[in-house]
């Protein structure tokens, strides 16, 4: 700011005031504590309070939450978008749980095994459709209930490992499939 003037035709000081050493200090304590406060809350989470949040949200959750029209390819793309984006929504909720640092590793494994159902959920609803649309000729037909029972058990496996991992946590399945 050299060379500036005032209105009053004074000069501007050469350097800006230093601000307020105390207050910055107060600010510095204030954040220092917070960070604390946060930091000890995180670490008095029980598992019991992470299973009662988790089991909130998921409690009754749907396969979907929307109706939809049956009957066409585009419905049931829309049906498997659904699957989808519920699962998705009810899994950014229990994100916000707080989780004990002694659960974090099974609640990421569990939260992975959900997406995988769901994205697993959502195929399998268009394949089922895409099977029943498919079948015209009486041999097709009769293949038809063989082929059906295979693509509903296709994610047993996946149910299983879920299904361990909510026990070890004890929260319900946050998909609506199981």
């Amino acid at each position: 700011m050299e060379g500036a003037w005032s209105v009053c035709g004074a000069a501007w000081p050469q350097a800006p005031p230093m601000p307020n050493f105390t207050a910055l200090a107060a600010a510095a304590l204030v954040v220092a504590a917070l960070s604390a406060s946060s930091a000890a809350a995180d670490t008095h989470v029980t598992a019991a309070t992470y299973s009662t949040g988790v089991t909130h949200v998921c409690a009754h959750a749907l396969l979907f939450d929307q109706q939809h029209d049956q009957g066409t390819r585009a419905d049931a793309l829309a049906v498997a978008s659904d699957i989808r984006a519920s699962t998705e929504s009810r899994l950014a909720r229990v994100a916000r749980v707080p989780v004990p640092a002694a659960l974090r590793d099974l609640d990421a494994r569990w939260i992975d095994t959900q997406r995988q159902l769901a994205a697993t959920y959502a195929r399998l609803w268009v394949q089922i459709y895409d099977a029943i649309a498919a079948a015209s000729t009486p041999a097709q037909i009769a293949e038809l209930p063989a082929r059906l029972e295979r693509l509903v058990n296709a994610p047993d496996a996946l149910k299983q490992k879920a299904g361990r991992l909510e026990l070890m946590l004890r929260v319900p399945d946050c998909t609506g499939g199981g």
